[in-house]
């Protein structure tokens, strides 16, 4: 039977509720091997273990480098607890694996099980000298070893690693509530999609159209970027919101300078009616402070006036290069820096009012049926489920052909 031990990393500072976290964490892990192989999972206080028989351990480890709330990870080995035993897995283990010329080692013991007849430093000296004994070529390094060799003492028997792996940290999907994502094309918000999701946010998707301005691509590049996000969460519900008619009526009633501020206003309100449908808690959006000129303070101070619902921007001190940097790193780069523009883009103003005055922004609102407008909105609003596997129906039909 193939064994993964998980380190929770934060959740190991979790009191009372750190089972909510664990069951959370089992849940996303049983969602993400639904369809290859049950996994039988043990939640411990300060790690998890994972069972199973038949899947490559590579395809394992893939996934849950996708999962957040993992510190870290890796494949474990039980042995008896007897130094002889655990003397012979650690000499299988360096056999499986390729050494060269100049590679080092080290090992260490950790021992939970303080009963063992062996301390620490016992099992590390014993186990690294019986290895050193074999390989007479293979450095000894304590502080920059090519391998590392981990014995763990556990009550019911001692497990031996020698490869661990990174995981996302953070915190289990869905264990911090669920928010809505202001979803555009651009590099920003998936990423502050993603750094919630870390945090273990669930999200929903909301992306503002408005065809015929704005093209069928940039709707499935939304929908491709909710595919990427979606691996590291799960189906994700994605809401387009008919946007057009809203824009039109902006650009006749509000002077060109003021248009974001009135169109962000707006979205607004939309989100908070959406808020109390879908049960969520809070916005989230890829607003970094300073980067556009309806990201100042004085900006975004007169568009959150119209809603008293809680808004997280995960990106807002994010300098832009680290922010494409990341995205380049989960995936969604590409399909961000396609040329297709969305509502914000194609309804942008020349000349944006860094520092627009709130009764100014009022009284041309006034002069537009506001309230209609955002109803009708919502009440046009199309929603459907996309998972990591999304691909658009075009791409789909054309898959189908070949």
């Amino acid at each position: 039977m193939k064994q993964i031990m998980i380190h929770y990393g934060e959740l190991s500072t979790k009191g009372r509720n750190r089972k909510m976290f664990q069951n959370k964490m089992a849940e996303h892990i049983r969602y993400k091997t639904r369809d290859i192989e049950k996994l039988k999972i043990l939640p411990h206080h300060d790690f998890m273990h994972l069972f199973w028989e038949e899947t490559p351990y590579e395809v394992i480890i893939e996934i849950l480098q996708s999962v957040p709330g993992i510190q870290r990870f890796e494949p474990v080995y039980p042995v008896e607890k007897h130094l002889e035993a655990i003397q012979a897995k650690a000499l299988e283990l360096f056999q499986s694996i390729e050494l060269a010329s100049g590679d080092s080692f080290k090992v260490v013991a950790k021992r939970s099980d303080k009963s063992f007849e062996y301390e620490t430093i016992e099992i590390q000296r014993e186990v690294g000298g019986y290895l050193s004994d074999a390989y007479p070529d293979l450095i000894v390094d304590l502080k920059h070893p090519t391998h590392k060799l981990v014995v763990s003492i556990q009550q019911e028997s001692a497990f031996l690693s020698l490869q661990s792996y990174p995981g996302m940290a953070g915190l289990p999907y869905g264990s911090s509530g669920k928010g809505l994502l202001m979803l555009s094309g651009g590099f920003d918000s998936p990423i502050a999609g993603y750094e919630v999701i870390k945090r273990g946010m669930a999200l929903e998707m909301v992306h503002f159209a408005s065809p015929p301005y704005t093209s069928p691509q940039a709707l499935e590049k939304a929908k491709r970027l909710t595919a990427v996000l979606a691996k590291y969460g799960t189906s994700m519900t994605f809401h387009e919101v008919p946007f057009a008619e809203i824009q039109l009526a902006i650009r006749d009633h509000v002077p060109d300078n003021l248009s974001m501020t009135v169109m962000r206003r707006i979205m607004l309100r939309i989100m908070e009616m959406l808020l109390k449908e879908r049960k969520a808690m809070a916005i989230v959006n890829g607003e970094s402070l300073g980067q556009v000129a309806s990201q100042t303070l004085q900006s975004m101070s007169v568009i959150n006036e119209v809603t008293h619902s809680l808004i997280l921007r995960p990106l807002i001190t994010v300098d832009k290069n680290d922010i494409i940097d990341l995205a380049e790193k989960i995936g969604t780069y590409s399909i961000s820096n396609e040329p297709f523009e969305d509502c914000c883009t194609v309804f942008a103003p020349k000349s944006p009012w860094t520092k627009p005055r709130l009764h100014t922004v009022k009284e041309y609102e006034a002069q537009m049926p506001i309230d209609e407008l955002v109803k009708d909105a919502v009440a046009n609003i199309k929603s459907s489920q996309i998972d990591a596997n999304y691909q658009s129906e075009a791409r789909a039909a054309f898959a189908d052909l070949l």
